[in-house]
């Protein structure tokens, strides 16, 4: 954990802790076969580093008695042209807040057209980092999260209040920089940093939702930290994430893909079910949170 933190290739691993299980466990398979202590050692050993990961994951959300709410977030790409598809799934058109990144003006002018939510956030995509909020309850107020770093990359998570049955609920637009170099990573880094100082300015008792394109797998630590340091619960299994982004290049087998779109819970909020929603032309899955507000 602590050379994921502070090396930029370790962390990069944590992308691939299903792909890294899969190897080990076929190095033990392939190791019995030998029948020799020393290999089959070798085996245990790789089996043993692949498995240990997924006994430290976050503890997901709890379920709560309370108002339903469905909250969807998807990163629909921004290379894919027509969002037909995606209007057409049900999981999208029975949603109450849709919260969305890589938006493009075809996109939103379309997804505003269809009439389902009523309400909106700005049109000023590139102000927002190219992530758009809609909703079929009022938008309060819109606010970027520390715009006055220098370090994020230019980007900036985005704090929406809303008024659902009479009470506020706040929810967070999050697409940190994704790590492909040293850099990048740094810059994720100190989003992640600035979205954890606004989570901890939230009353302990409102009603808060965070979701997004993480560009953080669940394994990473600088995740963990996120959740231990705000006690927020994030809405994946606690033992095997789903994966959320896939190659197009590879066939779009979504099984080979990692998991870095989620939806992250205050205490106040409950979690009933999650689910993700099927390829709709994007090299990421919706994600589909079930909810509860008290």
């Amino acid at each position: 954990m602590a050379l994921a933190t502070n090396m930029w290739i370790a962390d990069l691993a944590n992308f691939l802790r299903p792909h890294l299980l899969l190897l080990a466990t076929c190095l033990f398979v392939l190791s019995l076969t030998f029948r020799h202590v020393i290999v089959a050692l070798f085996g245990t050993l790789a089996l043993l580093s692949g498995v240990f990961p997924f006994f430290f994951l976050p503890l997901p959300a709890s379920s709560q008695i309370g108002a339903p709410l469905t909250v969807v977030t998807a990163n629909v790409y921004v290379d894919n042209p027509d969002p037909a598809d995606f209007l057409s799934l049900p999981s999208i058109a029975t949603a109450d807040i849709l919260v969305l990144q890589e938006m493009t003006p075809r996109w939103q002018d379309a997804l505003a057209a269809s009439g389902i939510w009523p309400f909106e956030s700005s049109r000023d995509l590139h102000a927002n980092t190219d992530m758009k909020l809609f909703s079929r309850f009022p938008i309060l107020t819109a606010r970027t999260v520390s715009p006055e770093s220098a370090d994020t990359g230019g980007r900036f998570a985005v704090r929406y209040e809303l008024l659902v049955g009479g009470r506020a609920l706040i929810v967070y637009a999050v697409h940190p920089q994704t790590p492909r170099s040293p850099r990048m990573w740094r810059e994720r880094s100190a989003y992640l940093r600035d979205l954890a100082q606004a989570l901890l300015s939230e009353r302990q008792d409102t009603p808060v939702v965070v979701a997004g394109d993480w560009n953080t797998a669940s394994w990473s630590p600088f995740f963990k930290d996120l959740l231990s340091s705000t006690g927020y619960r994030t809405t994946e299994s606690r033992w095997w994430p789903l994966p959320t982004r896939f190659s197009i290049r590879f066939g779009s087998w979504t099984q080979l893909g990692t998991p870095i779109d989620r939806i992250v819970l205050s205490p106040a909020v409950g979690l009933d079910s999650l689910a993700m929603g099927p390829k709709f032309g994007s090299n990421h899955l919706p994600v589909i949170a079930r909810l509860t507000l008290p």
